[in-house]
Order: C-alpha cells, then structure tokens, then sequence
C-alpha cells in the first residue's frame, strides 16, 4: 500500500525551499514603520545601478517626494522581478540596529507593502529581501506584529537573503 502523505510532503518540501531560495519579497497588510515619521535617508537618493545582471532590480531611481516619503521607480527589471508595479512610495525605518526601506506601489491598487533591509558599504548600497520565519506572513497582523516577527526573524541566519549590491550612476 502506497503512503498517500508521502507526495504531498515532498511537494511541500520543494515549494518551502524554492520560497527560501529565490529573492522575491513577500507583500504584507501593514507597513513595518509609521510612514510620515521618520526622515529620509539623504545617502539614497540617485539612481542605482546592479552590480550584477541577476539582480531582480538592475536599476532604480530613489526620488524625494517630500521629506518622510521617497518616490521609488524601477527602472530596468531583471528577469526574476515577480511585481506588477514599477513605482513606489517608500519610506525608511529601524529595527534591532538595522535600517529597511518599505514600499507601497503606487501604480495599483494592491495594498501590500514590499521590504528590503538595506545598508551601505562604502559607496555601495546593499539591498537584501527579508524572510519572515518564525510566524510568516500569518503573523502579521499589525504594524507592531510585523516589527515583531521581523525582529524574531533576524535572530536567525537566514532571515536576509537575496544579497545584491548597488553603485550610484
């Protein structure tokens, strides 16, 4: 007799990994900061270029719309980039010492913010995607849970992933 569970967990097996391997972000309810609150963060401004052609962004314009919020626009896809939208508004907070840029697309009417972690090395920038892995997105049910989960999330090794670097053009 053959163990019907046995396809199943194989199937899911596979989609875990190919959900923690490939660099796409996962869109949630609620913002991880309060937009309008805190400044922007002058060093991102400029138009940003992929170091590398497999960057699922190869290049965006970080614009100011005013000085809580930046217009984001992407303007070069890579071939993994998995949005529909191509502008964003964005806006920048910290947690556990590290800084992220959040987005909401502005060019639809899909109400999910997008994260990256983002720092600077020198004069590049470096994005990452972050991995929600202690709740998942079922966790997020308000701005404070998301904070939360993503905090408990960075306690783990592989909650930043998808590394790519950035020069300024």
């Amino acid at each position: 007799m053959k163990n019907s569970a046995q396809p199943v967990f194989f199937f899911s097996t596979v989609i875990l990994i190919a959900m923690l391997t490939t660099g796409c972000p996962v869109g949630v309810s609620y913002p991880l900061g309060d937009p309008g609150t805190e400044t922007i963060d002058q060093n991102l401004l400029g138009v940003w270029v992929a170091v590398v052609d497999t960057a699922d962004l190869l290049k965006i314009e970080v614009g100011k719309k005013d000085d809580y919020t930046y217009q984001v626009e992407v303007l070069e896809e890579g071939e993994n980039y998995m949005l529909d939208g191509s502008s964003f508004d964005s806006w920048v907070t910290a947690l556990d010492g590290k800084t992220f840029l959040y987005s909401k697309p502005t060019d639809d009417d899909e109400d999910s913010y997008y994260v990256y972690n983002y720092q600077f090395e020198g004069k590049k920038l470096v994005i990452q995607d972050v991995g929600l892995l202690v709740g998942g997105v079922d966790a997020v049910t308000s701005t404070e849970a998301f904070r939360e989960e993503v905090s408990a999330s960075l306690k783990l090794p592989d909650c930043l992933s998808a590394r790519f670097e950035y020069v300024k053009q």
